[in-house]
């Protein structure tokens, strides 16, 4: 690679963003929950366009229902969008299965009643990271990560133990099976990564560790976690106080490395802050919460920081969402922005992606290394 391709610049929306092998060299990740899963990209473009910065990873969300309504616009619109975008999904695989989800879920997966759809689902996975010519094993491959029922320890999900009859061994033997499937169909490691992803609190009496189904069968190890502040009726923590980064996250961040030996890089793959401060909603309060929680991940090695930037239960959005201390404009579009978190992700600590090459991004930053 020459000096001169070394300092390739690509012109976005108006906006320069450095896509060399320079940029390759930094070590995290950075991540978006945001573009209406896949299919509102021009909201992802938007937000690289304020702030002048590619995201290596877009996350998607999508259910179990075999419906064409859901699996078709996951292949052939949603994961196509993201990645055209120049940024490397990552699919949150959630085992709702349409109607009422049975709550052994777990249970059922593990006994192989959904070989035949995890089959079809996978299959067509292996198409899309085939790339434009169809063929898989060779130079226009694509990647993915696949985070498979997040959030096992809390007691929201309908596969979360505390919520009807799985257990932790039934979520262990759940993903070993779908692991397995996916492997029969030869999706690697440099095709797939996998991201076993744990709530920072246990809420519902099993603790995190006892669903780990063990190193051979995950690549990444994550966590999700949020400050609520004085967001009243917010589960996990009804009632809940302001907490900083390594409040929410210390603990389960040393006992989710413990269980792998060390050995997996770590992810925060859903974070946010509300601005409901104990004296209403501060804008200051979240825009420092901000600047931590990115001093935070860097002194803790996190390989991969990925926002989660909708508008649920709270305010957690730092674009777009109802609060902030500047705003943008785009098209007819203005959003309301965090200068804290333009200010973060414009660290050299962050790789952007490389839209020159077909992988976006080097196999060892894809593998967390």
């Amino acid at each position: 690679m020459t000096a001169t391709m070394s300092r390739l610049v690509r012109v976005a929306l108006g906006i320069a963003f450095v896509v060399g092998p320079a940029a390759a060299q930094s070590q995290m990740l950075l991540g978006i929950h945001y573009g209406g899963q896949g299919l509102k990209m021009e909201q992802v473009q938007a937000l690289e366009a304020w702030q002048g910065k590619k995201y290596a990873v877009v996350d998607v969300m999508t259910d179990w229902t075999n419906a064409v309504k859901t699996m078709n616009p996951l292949f052939g619109q949603q994961l196509p969008n993201v990645w055209n975008n120049g940024n490397v999904p990552m699919i949150t695989w959630e085992p709702y299965t349409g109607g009422e989800t049975p709550n052994d879920i777990e249970l059922r997966i593990a006994a192989g009643q959904y070989d035949s759809y995890i089959n079809n689902w996978a299959g067509r996975l292996k198409a899309f990271l085939s790339g434009p010519d169809g063929v898989f094993g060779n130079g226009d491959d694509r990647r993915v990560f696949l985070r498979l029922a997040h959030a096992m320890n809390g007691n929201w999900y309908p596969w979360s133990a505390a919520m009807g009859f799985n257990s932790p061994l039934d979520h262990m033997n759940m993903w070993i099976r779908v692991h397995g499937i996916f492997a029969k169909l030869g999706l690697d490691a440099a095709h797939l990564q996998w991201v076993w992803s744990v709530n920072a609190e246990d809420v519902g009496g099993s603790a995190a560790e006892e669903f780990y189904p063990g190193n051979e069968y995950v690549d990444w190890i994550s966590v999700d976690g949020y400050n609520w502040g004085a967001k009243r009726n917010a589960a996990p923590r009804n009632g809940s106080e302001w907490r900083s980064p390594a409040q929410v996250f210390d603990t389960m961040i040393a006992r989710v490395r413990k269980i792998s030996g060390d050995t997996k890089p770590l992810a925060l793959t859903e974070i946010g802050t509300s601005s409901a401060a104990a004296t209403g909603t501060s804008v200051a309060m979240k825009s420092a919460w901000i600047t931590d929680l990115f001093a935070y991940a860097a002194s803790k090695q996190i390989k991969m920081l990925c926002w989660f930037n909708n508008e649920r239960e709270t305010d957690w959005a730092v674009f777009g969402g109802a609060n902030g201390d500047g705003t943008y404009k785009s098209g007819k579009t203005t959003y309301k922005t965090y200068g804290s978190y333009k200010t973060a992700v414009q660290s050299g600590a962050f790789a952007n992606p490389n839209t020159a090459t077909p992988g976006l991004i080097s196999p060892n930053l894809f593998a967390g290394k």
